[in-house]
Protein backbone atom coordinates (compact mmCIF):
# COMPACT_ATOMS: atom_id res chain seq x y z
CA UNK A 1 0.00 0.00 0.00
CA UNK A 2 2.80 2.27 0.55
CA UNK A 3 4.00 1.90 -3.18
CA UNK A 4 0.66 2.87 -4.29
CA UNK A 5 0.02 5.91 -2.30
CA UNK A 6 3.25 7.43 -3.29
CA UNK A 7 2.93 6.74 -6.74
CA UNK A 8 -0.56 8.53 -6.12
CA UNK A 9 1.06 11.11 -4.75
CA UNK A 10 3.40 11.60 -7.64
CA UNK A 11 0.73 11.65 -10.05
CA UNK A 12 -1.08 14.48 -8.34
CA UNK A 13 2.08 16.34 -8.05
CA UNK A 14 2.51 16.23 -11.49
CA UNK A 15 -0.49 17.43 -12.60
CA UNK A 16 -1.07 20.37 -10.52
CA UNK A 17 1.53 22.90 -11.97
CA UNK A 18 -0.39 21.98 -15.39
CA UNK A 19 -3.49 22.53 -13.80
CA UNK A 20 -2.14 25.84 -11.99
CA UNK A 21 -0.34 27.12 -14.91
CA UNK A 22 -3.69 26.92 -16.75
CA UNK A 23 -5.71 28.88 -14.46
CA UNK A 24 -3.00 31.22 -14.32
CA UNK A 25 -3.09 32.02 -18.16
CA UNK A 26 -7.03 32.06 -18.49
CA UNK A 27 -7.08 34.92 -16.00
CA UNK A 28 -4.43 37.00 -17.38
CA UNK A 29 -5.16 40.42 -18.88
CA UNK A 30 -2.88 40.62 -21.98
CA UNK A 31 -5.47 39.07 -24.17
CA UNK A 32 -4.43 35.62 -24.52
CA UNK A 33 -7.91 33.19 -25.52
CA UNK A 34 -9.16 32.15 -22.04
CA UNK A 35 -10.82 28.79 -21.70
CA UNK A 36 -14.16 30.25 -22.63
CA UNK A 37 -12.82 30.76 -26.12
CA UNK A 38 -13.22 27.20 -26.65
CA UNK A 39 -15.35 23.77 -26.30
CA UNK A 40 -13.12 21.17 -23.71
CA UNK A 41 -15.57 18.64 -23.00
CA UNK A 42 -15.93 15.66 -24.83
CA UNK A 43 -17.37 12.08 -24.67
CA UNK A 44 -16.41 9.25 -26.07
CA UNK A 45 -16.52 5.25 -26.81
CA UNK A 46 -13.64 2.58 -26.82
CA UNK A 47 -13.75 -0.65 -28.92
CA UNK A 48 -10.61 -2.70 -28.40
CA UNK A 49 -8.83 -5.91 -27.94
CA UNK A 50 -7.31 -7.52 -24.07
CA UNK A 51 -4.62 -9.78 -23.50
CA UNK A 52 -3.54 -10.65 -19.90
CA UNK A 53 0.38 -10.64 -19.79
CA UNK A 54 -0.03 -13.88 -16.72
CA UNK A 55 1.46 -17.12 -15.74
CA UNK A 56 -0.53 -19.10 -18.14
CA UNK A 57 0.63 -18.16 -21.34
CA UNK A 58 2.30 -21.75 -22.68
CA UNK A 59 1.27 -22.41 -26.14
CA UNK A 60 -1.88 -25.02 -27.02
CA UNK A 61 -1.75 -27.85 -28.88
CA UNK A 62 -4.06 -27.99 -32.17
CA UNK A 63 -6.44 -30.57 -30.79
CA UNK A 64 -7.06 -28.21 -27.81
CA UNK A 65 -10.26 -27.64 -27.60
CA UNK A 66 -10.22 -24.28 -26.25
CA UNK A 67 -7.85 -23.25 -29.03
CA UNK A 68 -10.66 -21.26 -30.47
CA UNK A 69 -10.65 -19.27 -27.46
CA UNK A 70 -6.97 -18.13 -27.97
CA UNK A 71 -5.71 -15.15 -25.74
CA UNK A 72 -7.67 -12.07 -26.18
CA UNK A 73 -11.20 -10.94 -25.33
CA UNK A 74 -13.26 -7.68 -26.77
CA UNK A 75 -12.97 -4.68 -24.46
CA UNK A 76 -15.75 -1.54 -24.38
CA UNK A 77 -15.44 1.84 -22.29
CA UNK A 78 -16.80 4.83 -21.82
CA UNK A 79 -14.76 8.20 -21.59
CA UNK A 80 -15.36 11.84 -20.15
CA UNK A 81 -12.57 14.18 -21.59
CA UNK A 82 -11.36 18.07 -20.32
CA UNK A 83 -8.97 19.51 -22.21
CA UNK A 84 -7.54 21.81 -19.80
CA UNK A 85 -4.55 23.47 -22.25
CA UNK A 86 -4.36 22.93 -26.22
CA UNK A 87 -1.93 20.18 -25.22
CA UNK A 88 -2.81 18.87 -21.73
CA UNK A 89 -6.28 17.44 -20.79
CA UNK A 90 -7.99 14.72 -17.87
CA UNK A 91 -9.56 11.65 -19.33
CA UNK A 92 -11.67 9.31 -17.00
CA UNK A 93 -12.23 5.84 -18.41
CA UNK A 94 -14.10 3.27 -17.53
CA UNK A 95 -13.47 -0.43 -19.29
CA UNK A 96 -15.17 -3.42 -19.33
CA UNK A 97 -13.63 -7.14 -20.63
CA UNK A 98 -12.84 -10.71 -19.98
CA UNK A 99 -9.04 -11.97 -18.97
CA UNK A 100 -8.93 -15.49 -20.60
CA UNK A 101 -5.31 -17.79 -21.08
CA UNK A 102 -4.48 -21.26 -20.87
CA UNK A 103 -1.49 -23.92 -20.08
CA UNK A 104 -0.97 -26.73 -21.82
CA UNK A 105 1.41 -28.58 -19.41
CA UNK A 106 0.72 -26.62 -16.13
CA UNK A 107 2.71 -27.99 -13.14
CA UNK A 108 0.78 -27.70 -10.29
CA UNK A 109 2.49 -27.40 -7.31
CA UNK A 110 2.73 -26.61 -3.62
CA UNK A 111 1.61 -22.93 -4.31
CA UNK A 112 -2.10 -24.35 -4.30
CA UNK A 113 -3.03 -27.29 -2.33
CA UNK A 114 -2.79 -30.24 -4.28
CA UNK A 115 -5.27 -31.78 -6.52
CA UNK A 116 -6.27 -35.10 -5.15
CA UNK A 117 -6.71 -37.44 -8.84
CA UNK A 118 -9.65 -39.79 -8.72
CA UNK A 119 -9.02 -42.79 -8.13
CA UNK A 120 -5.47 -42.42 -6.95
CA UNK A 121 -6.40 -42.37 -3.12
CA UNK A 122 -3.71 -39.95 -2.19
CA UNK A 123 -2.84 -35.99 -3.10
CA UNK A 124 0.00 -35.77 -5.44
CA UNK A 125 1.55 -33.24 -8.35
CA UNK A 126 1.38 -33.44 -11.77
CA UNK A 127 1.07 -31.54 -15.02
CA UNK A 128 -2.45 -30.34 -15.70
CA UNK A 129 -3.43 -28.53 -18.97
CA UNK A 130 -5.50 -25.75 -17.42
CA UNK A 131 -7.28 -22.88 -18.64
CA UNK A 132 -8.23 -19.49 -16.75
CA UNK A 133 -10.93 -16.74 -16.83
CA UNK A 134 -11.69 -13.96 -15.03
CA UNK A 135 -13.99 -10.73 -15.64
CA UNK A 136 -12.49 -7.67 -15.59
CA UNK A 137 -14.06 -3.88 -14.47
CA UNK A 138 -11.32 -0.85 -14.54
CA UNK A 139 -11.54 2.95 -14.36
CA UNK A 140 -9.06 5.16 -14.35
CA UNK A 141 -8.30 8.88 -14.41
CA UNK A 142 -5.35 9.96 -17.10
CA UNK A 143 -3.53 12.57 -17.79
CA UNK A 144 -3.58 13.11 -21.96
CA UNK A 145 -0.63 14.92 -23.91
CA UNK A 146 -0.85 15.75 -27.51
CA UNK A 147 2.20 15.99 -29.48
CA UNK A 148 2.91 18.07 -32.46
CA UNK A 149 -0.16 20.40 -31.77
CA UNK A 150 2.37 22.97 -30.93
CA UNK A 151 3.61 23.24 -34.46
CA UNK A 152 5.69 25.98 -35.88
CA UNK A 153 5.14 25.21 -39.39
CA UNK A 154 1.45 24.14 -39.41
CA UNK A 155 -1.61 26.67 -38.02
CA UNK A 156 -3.47 23.84 -37.33
CA UNK A 157 -3.80 20.25 -37.71
CA UNK A 158 -5.78 17.42 -38.17
CA UNK A 159 -3.82 14.49 -37.00
CA UNK A 160 -1.99 14.27 -33.21
CA UNK A 161 0.29 11.50 -31.58
CA UNK A 162 -1.07 11.31 -28.11
CA UNK A 163 0.64 9.86 -24.68
CA UNK A 164 -1.19 9.14 -21.50
CA UNK A 165 -0.68 8.18 -17.90
CA UNK A 166 -2.73 8.26 -14.68
CA UNK A 167 -3.51 6.11 -12.19
CA UNK A 168 -6.49 3.52 -11.79
CA UNK A 169 -8.11 0.74 -10.43
CA UNK A 170 -8.92 -2.61 -11.30
CA UNK A 171 -11.66 -5.41 -10.28
CA UNK A 172 -10.78 -9.42 -11.01
CA UNK A 173 -12.34 -12.64 -10.04
CA UNK A 174 -10.09 -15.48 -11.67
CA UNK A 175 -11.47 -18.86 -11.63
CA UNK A 176 -8.84 -21.85 -12.78
CA UNK A 177 -10.02 -24.57 -14.68
CA UNK A 178 -9.08 -28.16 -15.98
CA UNK A 179 -8.40 -28.60 -19.09
CA UNK A 180 -7.97 -32.64 -19.47
CA UNK A 181 -9.96 -34.43 -21.38
CA UNK A 182 -9.81 -37.23 -18.85
CA UNK A 183 -10.73 -35.42 -16.18
CA UNK A 184 -13.87 -34.05 -14.04
CA UNK A 185 -12.61 -31.86 -11.69
CA UNK A 186 -13.95 -28.97 -13.01
CA UNK A 187 -12.77 -25.83 -10.93
CA UNK A 188 -9.29 -25.87 -9.34
CA UNK A 189 -9.10 -22.94 -7.67
CA UNK A 190 -10.51 -19.05 -7.27
CA UNK A 191 -8.67 -15.74 -6.75
CA UNK A 192 -11.74 -14.38 -5.08
CA UNK A 193 -13.38 -10.63 -5.90
CA UNK A 194 -10.28 -8.53 -5.48
CA UNK A 195 -9.73 -4.58 -6.81
CA UNK A 196 -6.25 -3.52 -7.18
CA UNK A 197 -4.25 -0.39 -8.08
CA UNK A 198 -2.96 -0.11 -11.84
CA UNK A 199 -1.20 2.62 -14.08
CA UNK A 200 -2.32 3.13 -17.15
CA UNK A 201 -0.30 4.36 -19.87
CA UNK A 202 -0.59 4.46 -23.34
CA UNK A 203 0.64 5.92 -27.23
CA UNK A 204 -1.46 6.31 -30.20
CA UNK A 205 -2.69 8.70 -32.70
CA UNK A 206 -5.96 10.98 -33.26
CA UNK A 207 -7.81 12.08 -36.46
CA UNK A 208 -10.40 14.87 -36.68
CA UNK A 209 -13.51 15.64 -38.46
CA UNK A 210 -15.11 18.78 -37.44
CA UNK A 211 -16.13 18.01 -33.93
CA UNK A 212 -15.86 14.20 -34.00
CA UNK A 213 -12.12 12.82 -33.35
CA UNK A 214 -11.28 8.91 -34.26
CA UNK A 215 -8.28 7.23 -32.27
CA UNK A 216 -6.20 4.10 -32.06
CA UNK A 217 -3.97 3.41 -29.33
CA UNK A 218 -2.24 0.93 -27.53
CA UNK A 219 -3.18 0.77 -24.12
CA UNK A 220 -0.44 -1.08 -21.37
CA UNK A 221 -1.46 -1.81 -17.46
CA UNK A 222 1.00 -2.01 -14.55
CA UNK A 223 0.21 -3.77 -12.22
CA UNK A 224 1.06 -5.03 -8.49
CA UNK A 225 -0.17 -8.82 -8.29
CA UNK A 226 0.10 -11.74 -9.59
CA UNK A 227 -3.10 -13.11 -9.00
CA UNK A 228 -4.92 -11.82 -11.79
CA UNK A 229 -4.67 -15.17 -13.16
CA UNK A 230 -5.35 -17.19 -9.91
CA UNK A 231 -1.99 -18.70 -10.62
CA UNK A 232 1.50 -17.29 -8.09
CA UNK A 233 4.82 -18.65 -9.42
CA UNK A 234 7.63 -17.36 -7.28
CA UNK A 235 9.60 -16.67 -9.65
CA UNK A 236 7.05 -14.94 -11.98
CA UNK A 237 6.39 -10.64 -12.26
CA UNK A 238 3.09 -9.07 -11.35
CA UNK A 239 0.50 -9.54 -13.86
CA UNK A 240 0.15 -6.73 -16.51
CA UNK A 241 -2.20 -6.44 -19.09
CA UNK A 242 -2.12 -4.46 -22.56
CA UNK A 243 -5.18 -3.33 -24.88
CA UNK A 244 -5.48 -2.15 -28.25
CA UNK A 245 -8.66 0.70 -28.44
CA UNK A 246 -9.93 2.01 -31.00
CA UNK A 247 -11.66 5.51 -29.93
CA UNK A 248 -14.57 7.80 -31.11
CA UNK A 249 -15.34 10.79 -29.13
CA UNK A 250 -17.77 13.76 -29.45
CA UNK A 251 -16.58 17.41 -28.15
CA UNK A 252 -19.16 19.42 -26.65
CA UNK A 253 -20.16 23.45 -27.24
CA UNK A 254 -21.06 26.16 -29.35
CA UNK A 255 -17.62 27.83 -29.99
CA UNK A 256 -17.04 25.27 -33.16
CA UNK A 257 -13.18 25.66 -31.62
CA UNK A 258 -12.42 22.20 -29.72
CA UNK A 259 -9.67 23.08 -27.98
CA UNK A 260 -7.62 19.90 -28.38
CA UNK A 261 -7.00 20.92 -31.72
CA UNK A 262 -6.46 24.00 -31.76
CA UNK A 263 -2.69 25.13 -32.38
CA UNK A 264 -1.25 27.99 -29.50
CA UNK A 265 0.89 29.24 -32.01
CA UNK A 266 -1.91 30.40 -34.27
CA UNK A 267 -2.67 33.09 -31.98
CA UNK A 268 0.81 34.23 -32.38
CA UNK A 269 0.71 34.05 -35.89
CA UNK A 270 -2.57 35.49 -36.16
CA UNK A 271 -1.49 38.81 -34.04
CA UNK A 272 2.17 38.77 -35.84
CA UNK A 273 -0.05 38.93 -39.29
CA UNK A 274 -2.27 41.93 -37.75
CA UNK A 275 0.82 43.39 -36.25
CA UNK A 276 2.75 43.15 -39.61
CA UNK A 277 -0.65 44.70 -41.56
CA UNK A 278 -0.91 47.41 -39.58
CA UNK A 279 2.45 47.99 -39.82
CA UNK A 280 2.16 48.14 -43.91
CA UNK A 281 -0.58 50.48 -44.21
CA UNK A 282 1.09 52.74 -41.61
CA UNK A 283 4.49 53.12 -43.68
CA UNK A 284 3.00 51.87 -47.18
CA UNK A 285 2.41 53.95 -49.90
CA UNK A 286 0.52 51.58 -52.51
CA UNK A 287 -0.19 54.37 -55.05
CA UNK A 288 2.85 56.76 -54.06
CA UNK A 289 1.04 59.70 -53.48
CA UNK A 290 2.84 60.71 -50.51
CA UNK A 291 -0.03 59.36 -47.77
CA UNK A 292 0.27 56.68 -46.00
CA UNK A 293 -2.49 53.84 -46.48
CA UNK A 294 -3.64 54.24 -43.10
CA UNK A 295 -4.79 57.85 -43.41
CA UNK A 296 -5.44 57.61 -47.81
CA UNK A 297 -9.22 57.52 -48.52
CA UNK A 298 -7.88 56.85 -52.12
CA UNK A 299 -5.60 54.09 -52.89
CA UNK A 300 -5.74 54.33 -56.52
CA UNK A 301 -4.61 57.58 -57.22
CA UNK A 302 -2.81 57.39 -60.24
CA UNK A 303 1.16 58.20 -59.50
CA UNK A 304 1.91 61.87 -59.99
CA UNK A 305 -1.51 62.95 -59.38
CA UNK A 306 -1.37 66.11 -56.59
CA UNK A 307 -3.50 64.97 -53.79
CA UNK A 308 -4.96 66.85 -50.56
CA UNK A 309 -3.95 65.75 -46.87
CA UNK A 310 -6.36 62.69 -46.95
CA UNK A 311 -4.61 61.24 -50.16
CA UNK A 312 -8.03 61.96 -52.73
CA UNK A 313 -6.81 63.70 -55.46
CA UNK A 314 -7.15 68.04 -55.45
CA UNK A 315 -10.15 69.62 -57.49
CA UNK A 316 -9.13 73.42 -57.72
CA UNK A 317 -12.08 74.50 -59.34
CA UNK A 318 -14.90 72.12 -57.12
CA UNK A 319 -16.67 70.98 -60.80
CA UNK A 320 -15.73 66.80 -59.89
CA UNK A 321 -13.28 66.36 -62.18
CA UNK A 322 -9.68 66.00 -60.58
CA UNK A 323 -7.28 68.41 -61.66
CA UNK A 324 -4.98 65.69 -63.44
CA UNK A 325 -8.09 65.09 -65.72
CA UNK A 326 -9.41 68.37 -66.03
CA UNK A 327 -9.31 70.06 -69.19
CA UNK A 328 -10.08 73.35 -67.70
CA UNK A 329 -8.75 73.50 -63.68
CA UNK A 330 -10.31 76.63 -63.59
CA UNK A 331 -14.15 76.51 -64.52
CA UNK A 332 -15.96 79.31 -62.76
CA UNK A 333 -18.09 78.02 -59.65
CA UNK A 334 -21.27 76.27 -60.65
CA UNK A 335 -20.25 76.10 -64.30
CA UNK A 336 -21.32 73.09 -65.67
CA UNK A 337 -18.71 70.75 -67.46
CA UNK A 338 -18.17 67.89 -69.50
CA UNK A 339 -16.52 64.72 -68.77
CA UNK A 340 -13.08 66.36 -69.11
CA UNK A 341 -13.88 69.28 -66.79
CA UNK A 342 -13.98 71.79 -69.81
CA UNK A 343 -17.32 73.81 -69.78
CA UNK A 344 -20.17 73.33 -71.77
CA UNK A 345 -20.57 75.41 -74.40
CA UNK A 346 -24.56 74.47 -76.20
CA UNK A 347 -24.23 76.92 -79.18
CA UNK A 348 -20.45 76.30 -79.85
CA UNK A 349 -19.77 79.81 -80.37
CA UNK A 350 -16.45 79.59 -78.40
CA UNK A 351 -17.82 80.87 -74.90
CA UNK A 352 -18.68 79.14 -72.49
CA UNK A 353 -22.47 78.53 -71.07
CA UNK A 354 -21.47 80.28 -67.81
CA UNK A 355 -20.30 83.50 -69.34
CA UNK A 356 -22.77 83.59 -72.54
CA UNK A 357 -25.27 86.34 -72.96
CA UNK A 358 -26.57 85.01 -75.75
CA UNK A 359 -26.93 81.04 -75.15
CA UNK A 360 -28.39 80.17 -78.77
CA UNK A 361 -26.24 82.11 -81.26
CA UNK A 362 -26.50 81.16 -84.79
CA UNK A 363 -23.89 78.54 -86.37
CA UNK A 364 -20.94 80.70 -87.85
CA UNK A 365 -21.66 83.97 -86.18
CA UNK A 366 -18.75 86.58 -84.67
CA UNK A 367 -19.26 87.00 -81.29
CA UNK A 368 -17.24 89.22 -78.86
CA UNK A 369 -15.81 87.72 -75.37
CA UNK A 370 -19.45 87.80 -74.14
CA UNK A 371 -20.76 85.49 -76.58
CA UNK A 372 -22.67 88.50 -78.03
CA UNK A 373 -23.36 88.32 -81.92
CA UNK A 374 -20.75 90.97 -83.81
CA UNK A 375 -22.04 89.97 -87.33
CA UNK A 376 -23.89 87.54 -89.30
CA UNK A 377 -22.08 84.67 -91.21
CA UNK A 378 -20.51 86.41 -94.79
CA UNK A 379 -21.49 89.95 -93.08
CA UNK A 380 -18.30 90.56 -90.85
CA UNK A 381 -15.44 93.02 -92.68
CA UNK A 382 -18.31 94.30 -95.32
CA UNK A 383 -18.25 97.83 -96.63
CA UNK A 384 -20.33 99.79 -93.96
CA UNK A 385 -20.90 96.97 -91.78
CA UNK A 386 -17.71 97.44 -89.91
CA UNK A 387 -16.46 100.52 -90.18
CA UNK A 388 -14.22 101.87 -92.97
CA UNK A 389 -11.94 99.79 -94.61
CA UNK A 390 -13.35 96.61 -92.96
CA UNK A 391 -11.79 97.16 -89.56
CA UNK A 392 -13.75 96.40 -86.26
CA UNK A 393 -12.21 97.35 -83.37
CA UNK A 394 -14.93 95.07 -81.14
CA UNK A 395 -14.09 91.92 -83.10
CA UNK A 396 -12.18 89.75 -80.64
CA UNK A 397 -12.59 85.72 -80.32
CA UNK A 398 -12.29 83.54 -77.75
CA UNK A 399 -9.08 83.24 -76.52
CA UNK A 400 -6.81 79.85 -75.80
CA UNK A 401 -4.65 79.31 -72.71
CA UNK A 402 -1.73 77.47 -71.99
CA UNK A 403 0.74 75.66 -69.43
CA UNK A 404 2.94 77.76 -67.53
CA UNK A 405 6.44 78.15 -69.77
CA UNK A 406 4.18 75.99 -72.20
CA UNK A 407 3.20 76.47 -76.16
CA UNK A 408 1.39 73.45 -76.30
CA UNK A 409 -1.99 73.53 -77.33
CA UNK A 410 -4.61 71.69 -74.90
CA UNK A 411 -6.75 69.36 -76.11
CA UNK A 412 -10.17 70.87 -74.58
CA UNK A 413 -8.83 74.39 -76.33
CA UNK A 414 -9.28 72.44 -79.97
CA UNK A 415 -12.96 73.60 -79.64
CA UNK A 416 -12.59 77.13 -79.25
CA UNK A 417 -9.94 76.94 -82.83
CA UNK A 418 -12.04 75.33 -84.50
CA UNK A 419 -14.79 78.61 -83.56
CA UNK A 420 -12.13 80.70 -85.03
CA UNK A 421 -12.06 78.33 -88.11
CA UNK A 422 -15.99 78.24 -88.98
CA UNK A 423 -16.17 81.75 -88.72
CA UNK A 424 -13.27 82.37 -90.74
CA UNK A 425 -14.73 79.88 -93.35
CA UNK A 426 -18.27 81.99 -92.95
CA UNK A 427 -16.63 85.71 -93.92
CA UNK A 428 -14.07 84.58 -96.62
CA UNK A 429 -13.11 88.49 -96.58
CA UNK A 430 -12.33 88.01 -92.63
CA UNK A 431 -8.52 88.32 -92.04
CA UNK A 432 -7.50 87.45 -88.16
CA UNK A 433 -4.39 88.41 -86.26
CA UNK A 434 -2.92 86.01 -83.75
CA UNK A 435 -1.39 87.81 -80.43
CA UNK A 436 0.75 85.13 -77.88
CA UNK A 437 0.62 86.50 -74.29
CA UNK A 438 2.66 85.45 -70.77
CA UNK A 439 2.79 86.28 -67.52
CA UNK A 440 5.88 87.95 -65.84
CA UNK A 441 7.56 84.80 -64.95
CA UNK A 442 10.66 84.50 -66.79
CA UNK A 443 12.81 87.18 -68.26
CA UNK A 444 11.16 89.67 -70.80
CA UNK A 445 13.49 88.18 -73.87
CA UNK A 446 12.19 85.04 -72.93
CA UNK A 447 8.41 85.83 -72.66
CA UNK A 448 8.52 87.48 -76.31
CA UNK A 449 10.22 84.37 -77.69
CA UNK A 450 7.41 82.22 -75.52
CA UNK A 451 4.16 84.59 -76.64
CA UNK A 452 5.18 84.18 -80.44
CA UNK A 453 5.54 80.11 -80.37
CA UNK A 454 2.15 80.23 -78.93
CA UNK A 455 0.78 82.57 -81.59
CA UNK A 456 2.80 80.51 -84.10
CA UNK A 457 1.40 77.36 -83.16
CA UNK A 458 -2.10 78.25 -83.36
CA UNK A 459 -1.93 79.70 -86.72
CA UNK A 460 -0.23 76.16 -87.57
CA UNK A 461 -2.98 74.43 -86.27
CA UNK A 462 -5.81 76.24 -88.42
CA UNK A 463 -3.72 75.94 -91.70
CA UNK A 464 -3.12 72.41 -91.10
CA UNK A 465 -6.07 71.33 -89.87
CA UNK A 466 -8.68 73.67 -91.34
CA UNK A 467 -6.97 74.48 -94.35
CA UNK A 468 -7.11 78.46 -93.93
CA UNK A 469 -5.49 80.40 -96.24
CA UNK A 470 -2.18 81.61 -94.35
CA UNK A 471 -2.23 84.89 -96.44
CA UNK A 472 -5.56 85.86 -94.07
CA UNK A 473 -3.67 85.03 -90.77
CA UNK A 474 -1.03 87.19 -89.16
CA UNK A 475 0.89 86.89 -85.95
CA UNK A 476 2.62 88.65 -83.17
CA UNK A 477 3.90 88.63 -79.45
CA UNK A 478 3.52 90.97 -76.93
CA UNK A 479 5.20 89.01 -73.86
CA UNK A 480 4.34 90.17 -70.47
CA UNK A 481 3.22 93.88 -71.51
CA UNK A 482 -0.57 93.40 -71.77
CA UNK A 483 -1.98 91.38 -69.02
CA UNK A 484 -5.72 90.91 -68.29
CA UNK A 485 -5.40 89.78 -64.83
CA UNK A 486 -3.41 90.01 -61.74
CA UNK A 487 0.39 89.48 -62.86
CA UNK A 488 0.39 85.90 -62.30
CA UNK A 489 -2.90 84.66 -62.71
CA UNK A 490 -3.05 82.13 -65.29
CA UNK A 491 -5.59 83.81 -67.93
CA UNK A 492 -2.73 85.85 -69.05
CA UNK A 493 -0.67 82.46 -70.65
CA UNK A 494 -3.19 82.84 -73.76
CA UNK A 495 -3.45 83.65 -77.63
CA UNK A 496 -6.09 86.00 -78.39
CA UNK A 497 -7.20 86.64 -81.63
CA UNK A 498 -8.29 90.18 -83.49
CA UNK A 499 -10.37 90.69 -86.69
CA UNK A 500 -8.24 92.96 -88.75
Amino acid sequence: MKIKSLLCIILLSFSLPSLSQTESSSQSNYGLPKKSDYDRWSVGITLGANHLLGDLLKGKQNNNRFLDEGFVRPAFGLQVHNQLTHSIGLRFRGIFSTFVGSDQEYLDTITYLPIQFPGSGASSTREWAVKYESPMYEGALEMTYNFGNISFLNRNKNFHFVATLGVGFFNFDAEVKSDSSNSKLGVLRKSGNITELMIPMSFGFKYKINKVDIGLALDYRKTFTDNVDATVKSYSEFDNYIMLNLGVNYTFGKKNKPMEWVNPMEVVYNDLADMKEKIDILSGDKDKDGVSDLFDKDNSTAEGTKVYGDGTAIDSDGDGVIDSKDADPFTAKGAKVDANGAEIDTDSDGVADSRDLEPSTAAGSLVNFQGVTIAKPGEFGADGLSGSNGKNGTGFLPSVFFDLGSAVIKPNFNDRILVIARVMQANPKLNVKITGNCDIRGNETENLKLGQRRADNVMNHLIKQYGIDPARLSTESKGEKEPMATSLNPMNRRVDFAVE
